[in-house]
């Protein structure tokens, strides 16, 4: 396994260490691979965790490290500078699986793609205004991204949405399915007192599009808004944006960086989760407040959309902030219809199960060359 940089806590990290565990309890000899790692992030990674493996650490291309923190397109360097190393050894491996570059390169048998780095700036554009700097950047990576891809190289992706991206993208020939595992056995213990209570899961980023939280919750007095996720170096402006936009508004709770437990806490006491207006790629947090029991109401778009809430029922999607009212407004005055989608809510997530994530990687292992 290859994934070139531990740099940051992410779902795409978290990934990377569920596979390497699933490898090794179906009886696979795995390796793990990185050019860098941040020991803050891996001890936050990690810290649950009652074994992990240590990557084995390959010198970074020098090129890839003068990319600093601009990740897509430093991921792509180190992945290609370590995976092509990797095929000129002969350390005998029968396998070898990216985790991290969003890109299927010849040197692998399979990539696992969370969102195709070749229509970053595709995306981006689709959801907020961007400057001429970050225009020239997403470009950048999309065309070095559709330089390396190769169309024979399997492909593993987290959700149906994502999978067409990646067809489109880089005219991938073989494109699997394979869900991010859920705790789903954790959280669907939690319950309790559940009232009017409607909780965001989300990185307090500008991309996210978390300010209209705020807005629905204005819409919606008579509910209790949680808006917690994780801050980075962008998210003073949309904290103090988010701040302004709530004034005077008791309904509204922001709580940033906050620990598990909490998490767990709120999940117990919400009956409605609520996404941003942004289309996901899958949406772990999603995937959790399901399997917690919670409603989603959730963009209609993304992996998040097609995957998990339109298969709980059509009825919980929205494409702007009035819509988005009105289902959560009509969820609230239907305690029995709130309880017959909870139900289904929690029996959809067991799809996302640790245990089915690792028959569905079987699968597609049994269907990889082997070198």
């Amino acid at each position: 396994m290859v994934h070139a940089l531990f740099e940051v806590v992410g779902g795409d990290a978290r990934l990377a260490l569920d596979m390497y565990r699933a490898l090794r309890e179906l009886g696979h000899e795995v390796d793990l691979y990185t050019a860098h790692v941040n020991e803050g992030a891996w001890s936050a990674l990690t810290g649950d965790l009652r074994e992990a493996p240590r990557p084995i650490a390959i010198k970074e291309p020098l090129a890839s490290r003068l990319a600093g923190r601009a990740l897509a397109l430093r991921s792509i360097m180190a992945t290609s500078g370590l995976v092509r190393g990797l095929k000129g050894s002969n350390l005998g491996y029968d396998v070898v699986v990216d985790t991290y570059s969003n890109v299927p390169m010849r040197w692998v048998s399979a990539a696992y793609v969370h969102f195709p780095a070749a229509l970053l700036l595709d995306f981006h554009r689709a959801h907020r205004r961007l400057s001429l700097h970050e225009r020239l950047y997403y470009g950048l990576v999309g065309r070095e991204a559709r330089r390396l891809a190769y169309r024979r190289t399997a492909v593993m992706t987290n959700s149906a949405w994502t999978a067409e991206r990646v067809k489109r993208a880089y005219g991938s020939q073989r494109v699997y399915v394979v869900h991010p595992p859920v705790n789903v056995e954790e959280l669907s213990t939690l319950g309790g007192d559940r009232g009017r209570v409607v909780l965001t899961v989300s990185g307090i980023y500008p991309e996210k599009n978390v300010l209209a939280i705020a807005d629905i919750a204005r819409l919606v007095p008579e509910a209790e808004f949680y808006l917690v996720g994780a801050t980075g170096p962008a998210s003073g402006p949309v904290v103090r944006e988010l701040k302004r936009r709530s004034e005077g508004l008791r309904s509204f709770h922001l709580e940033t960086d906050v620990p598990r437990k909490r998490i767990l806490e709120l999940m117990s006491q919400a009956s409605i989760y609520l996404h941003p207006p942004f289309a996901e790629h899958f949406g772990i947090a999603i995937a959790e407040a399901a399997a917690a029991g919670l409603v989603p109401v959730v963009y209609s778009d993304g992996g998040g959309w097609t995957d998990i809430a339109s298969r709980i029922d059509q009825g919980l999607g929205y494409m702007n902030i009035e819509e988005a009212a009105h289902i959560i407004r009509s969820l609230l005055n239907d305690t029995g219809r709130l309880k017959e989608l909870s139900a289904k809510a929690k029996e959809v997530a067991k799809g996302f199960s640790y245990e089915r994530f690792r028959e569905k990687l079987n699968e597609v292992l049994k269907e990889l060359p082997r070198a």
